[in-house]
This record gives C-alpha cells, sequence and structure tokens, in this order.
C-alpha cells in the first residue's frame, strides 16, 4: 500500500504542471460546451416567443369573429348570473388554448 502512495506521490510531483495545465484544458472545454447549450436555449426562447406574439396578435385579430361565435355558443348573461361561469373566462380559456396549440402542434 504505501508502494501506491510512493508512486502517486512521485507522479504527482512529475506530472503536476501537466495536471494542472489537462484541469484548464477540461475546464476551458466545458465553459465553449456551456456556451453553446446557452445559445441554442436562448434561441429556442426567442422564437417561442415570436410564435407566442404571431399568435396573440391573430387571436386578437380575430375579436371581431369571436363576438358572433360567443352569441351562438356561449351562455347569456342570465346563465352565468346563475352559477355559470362568465364570458370573460371563456375568452381567456380559448386564447390559451390556441396559445398552446400554435406553440405545441
Amino acid at each position: 500500500m504505501e508502494t501506491l502512495f510512493h508512486l502517486a506521490a512521485s507522479m504527482y510531483t512529475v506530472y503536476r504542471d501537466d495536471l494542472a495545465v489537462g484541469m484548464l484544458a477540461c475546464t476551458f472545454l466545458l465553459m465553449i460546451a456551456a456556451l453553446f447549450a446557452v445559445r441554442r436555449c436562448r434561441r429556442q426562447i426567442r422564437e417561442l416567443t415570436e410564435k407566442t406574439r404571431e399568435v396573440t396578435k391573430a387571436v386578437l385579430s380575430q375579436g371581431g369573429r369571436t363576438k358572433a361565435g360567443e352569441a351562438a355558443g356561449r351562455p347569456s348573461a342570465a346563465e352565468t348570473a346563475g352559477g355559470g361561469r362568465p364570458a370573460a373566462q371563456y375568452r381567456d380559456e380559448e386564447l390559451f388554448g390556441n396559445v398552446i396549440r400554435e406553440i405545441f402542434p
């Protein structure tokens, strides 16, 4: 066992500088890999934000058309007062559903 410790100590004294350079090189390579990963994630976030904006604009531009759809398929004010959900909540759910469907086809 002492011979192994002696071998390790002698290897350390002989290759100390090489070990330090190797650790620095590994650190440098890991930093580069992390930068590439962050770059890819930022690009994906930017694309997702652009898609969300486009979908939100499309949904908001269809606001006039959804008013007619609400009158046909949604409960009236009297029904919502009797325990149903308000029409504003239906619009929010519809907008959220459309955004999610566009982002994750």
